[in-house]
């Protein structure tokens, strides 16, 4: 019995070692999305503004990552109108989607819902860096009024964005970004 008790004892001992190795490797394998917005960093009431987003992953600087999806969403107030260089007819219906190569815009209510921006990548290897450049614009609200109609400090231009990716066959995601702000100013229109 001693003698079958000792090996039993030296591979639990030795699969406890490589877990206790594996599982904080598995832990720190992970992507880091950025985000970042061109000015102005204020817009007056009613006034057709734009900015250019650019969302970016850089990769695990160990593993290839599989599976990679980065997605945020785009405030109801904004319409998208470039994805990298091509010209986009934005979704205006509620559910409807358009795609622009890897990248997916997808309405998530009518004329004022938000837009979800779905960029499919699939495997990020080592060390990769990519970048996504997106041009938004004020849009209209349902009274034909110009957005933004009102006076707010940091008022956010997206929700943040992350990504979904799988290493090892695990699905894990990405800490979610801040979200990209600006402040309107001026007179509220009434």
């Amino acid at each position: 019995m001693k003698k079958l008790l000792f090996p039993v004892i030296t591979l639990v001992l030795t699969l406890s070692m490589i877990l206790l190795m594996v599982i904080p490797a598995m832990a720190a394998v992970e992507p880091t999305v950025t985000t970042g917005r061109s000015d102005p960093n204020s817009v007056d009431v009613g006034v057709v503004e734009s900015w250019t987003i650019t969302i970016g992953i850089y990769g695990d600087d160990e593993e290839d990552l599989d599976n990679v999806v980065v997605q945020g969403g785009i405030g109801a107030d904004l319409v998208v109108t470039y994805v990298g260089l091509e010209e986009v007819d934005p979704p205006l219906v509620k559910k409807e989607s358009r795609s622009y190569g890897d990248v997916t815009l997808i309405k998530k209510g009518g004329k004022m819902g938000a837009t979800i921006v779905r960029w499919d990548i699939g495997t990020l290897a080592e060390d990769d860096f990519f970048t996504l450049v997106l041009v938004v614009q004020t849009g209209e609200n349902p009274a034909d009024k110009q957005e933004f109609t009102s006076v707010e400090e940091d008022h956010a231009l997206d929700g943040g964005f992350s990504a979904t990716y799988t290493y090892l066959g695990v699905e894990d995601e990405t800490l979610e970004t801040e979200p990209l702000t600006v402040n309107v100013v001026g007179v509220e229109e009434e």
